[in-house]
């Protein structure tokens, strides 16, 4: 029987990944999906219910994503790191073998500039020699903004209006860019580290950080979750998956104003072809209600208490009607609108 934790990854013939075969990243803020293949095909900026940057998810072709793989065959095993929401991906290929550790970064008690949003990729050679290719397609507003790559003081920028994502690589092999994407190919070897990153901006300034601050935010990250994970009161049984579970709930929690979102993802039909493709982007007061109890149970009160003065907010805002749903800033405005994607 096939180990479900370590095997080759598989798309259909479309090019879609199979939906149990994502993984969630995120920071409070907004939330990415990799797939096991190792494509980002999920990233809203600057926020979670924001326009996407990549959306293969939803289409393939016009869609977006940041792919980072070997080349050729090779098994693949995952898993987040112990108390965390920090995903670490295991290739081995006939070459070698080769760890990748993601993280939607969370910025600590440094002083300088950070960007405004970050995701890291940090890759180590654990034996032989591995060649790993990775490519960045942006696609700004769900697959519907007009995109333009550049470079400034070096660094491969991508951009879209008031939208910005720079694409960062130390020891990752020559960044290229044409009118499409921005990608590489780099060889790894046991006790060799390499770095990619994706740094965000909307309506301000981009901000370049230097390798050293970014894996120090990687570092940082990691501590963040642990120290998340330890002040949680649960202690029943199944305790591994309940702290699985627990960590994933965090993830929806909207941290500027406290809003949980019912899901990470938008226009994911039911059944293939179908039309209930709702946006769970938004605080649906049902499903938050559930989350809400659970954090209850799990002894979580700072985000009980968010929520609740959020709540009282949204629905001060549209008493005496209660709606169905919030937008996560607390508006009630909710528009529905055709995406320019397969989804």
């Amino acid at each position: 029987m096939e180990n479900p934790t370590r095997r080759q990854p598989r798309r259909c013939q479309a090019g879609y990944a199979p939906i149990r075969d994502y993984a969630i990243l995120g920071d409070s803020r907004t939330a990415a999906l990799i797939a096991r293949d190792g494509s980002i095909d999920w990233l809203c900026l600057p926020n979670l219910d924001s326009p996407s940057v990549f959306a293969a998810i939803l289409d393939t072709e016009r869609g977006g994503c940041f792919r980072l793989a070997p080349e050729g065959p090779a098994d693949v095993e995952r898993r987040y790191l112990p108390e965390t929401n920090v995903l670490e991906t295991t290739w081995t290929t006939g070459d070698g073998v080769v760890r990748i550790t993601d993280a939607l970064t969370i910025p600590g008690a440094e002083r300088q500039l950070v960007p405004f949003r970050e995701i890291a990729r940090r890759v180590e050679g654990l034996s032989g020699r591995v060649t790993l290719h990775w490519r960045v397609t942006p696609r700004f507003g769900f697959g519907g903004g007009r995109t333009e790559i550049s470079r400034r003081r070096g660094v491969a920028v991508a951009t879209s209006r008031a939208d910005a994502i720079a694409v960062h690589s130390w020891n990752a092999g020559d960044t290229a860019c044409d009118a499409q994407a921005i990608h590489g190919q780099f060889s790894i070897e046991a006790g060799q580290r390499a770095l990619l990153a994706l740094t965000a901006a909307h309506q301000e300034p981009m901000v370049f950080p230097l390798r050293e601050e970014i894996e120090s935010r990687l570092d940082h990250t990691i501590q963040f979750w642990r120290d998340w994970s330890a002040a949680g009161q649960y202690d029943g049984p199944w305790a591994d998956a309940v702290r699985r579970s627990e960590l994933a709930l965090k993830l929806l929690v909207y941290a500027p104003s406290g809003a949980i979102a019912a899901a990470p993802t938008t226009s994911l039909p039911e059944s293939p072809g179908g039309e209930r493709n709702w946006d769970y982007r938004f605080c649906w007061i049902r499903d938050a209600s559930f989350t809400l109890d659970a954090m209850l149970r799990l002894g979580r009160t700072e985000e009980a208490r968010a929520f609740f003065w959020w709540f009282m907010q949204a629905t001060r805002l549209t008493k005496p009607r209660l709606q169905v749903l919030y937008q996560l800033d607390g508006g009630g405005h909710a528009p529905e609108r055709d995406l320019p994607l397969r989804g």
